[in-house]
């Protein structure tokens, strides 16, 4: 009797081998695909917990076997394809999540109320999951300062000074310090800028994190989207 030949567990292609990379470039519209492969490939890895996007797209290239970066999709085509990828995966747990995170960040923002912080990211823009930060940015603030004052509130956090980040251009201004803390059992990133000018060069206009919106106008726009009277209990 002849013997059947075991299950290596690797996938079998009739050509022999896995598709060529380059074959993602052939069909009409080629490059649009590859940008949308590309695109949703970060996305789902934004959706597992990379948070920075131009990792993201960079791994999701690599996954792909695709080295043109001019193939590459900028970051709103990721956000786009990461609201598809939420809508599609995640639809009956990420709403609640998210509102979760915001309920959390209103609070934040209250407590923070002194010194005027400003929401932005995924919590802002409704792409929130359980692997995001609450995004705080706080203007003009003393570093020194503020963390006696986080020591004086018994808060437990962990410093990020990125004005020593290797790689980064000093014409793209970075946040002065960033802190990373715990609120409500929720993840917390508060970045310092010196000047509201330094925060507009690292978030220009069309960059996915240029809104940023205070308490009462986050209020509002919560409430616009997740319909409710009240987005939580708010101190």
């Amino acid at each position: 009797m002849k013997q059947r030949d075991r299950p290596t567990g690797k996938p079998r292609f009739a050509s022999g081998g896995p598709p060529s990379p380059a074959n993602f470039e052939r069909p009409a519209g080629g490059r649009k695909k590859l940008r949308a492969a590309i695109a949703h490939s970060a996305a789902r890895l934004v959706a597992e917990g990379l948070s920075d996007y131009h990792l993201a797209k960079q791994k999701a290239a690599r996954q792909l076997g695709v080295t043109d970066v001019s193939a590459l999709p900028d970051n709103q085509e990721i956000e786009l394809a990461l609201r598809e990828h939420l809508a599609l995966f995640a639809c009956e747990t990420q709403p609640d999540i998210l509102s979760a995170l915001r309920e959390t960040a209103v609070r934040v923002m209250s407590w923070l109320e002194p010194y005027s912080p400003w929401l932005t990211g995924a919590v802002l823009s409704g792409t929130a999951n359980e692997f995001s930060e609450i995004e705080l940015e706080l203007v003009g603030i003393v570093p020194k300062e503020f963390e006696m004052f986080l020591l004086n509130n018994s808060v437990s956090f962990e410093i990020c000074d990125a004005r020593h980040t290797r790689g980064v251009s000093p014409v793209k201004r970075r946040p002065e310090i960033t802190y990373r803390l715990q609120f409500d059992g929720a993840p917390v990133l508060l970045a310092l800028y010196e000047h509201h000018s330094d925060r507009q060069s690292a978030n220009p206009d069309g960059s996915i994190r240029h809104e940023r919106l205070q308490r009462a106008d986050a209020i509002k726009r919560f409430q616009e989207e997740d319909g409710k009277s009240e987005p939580g209990v708010f101190m």
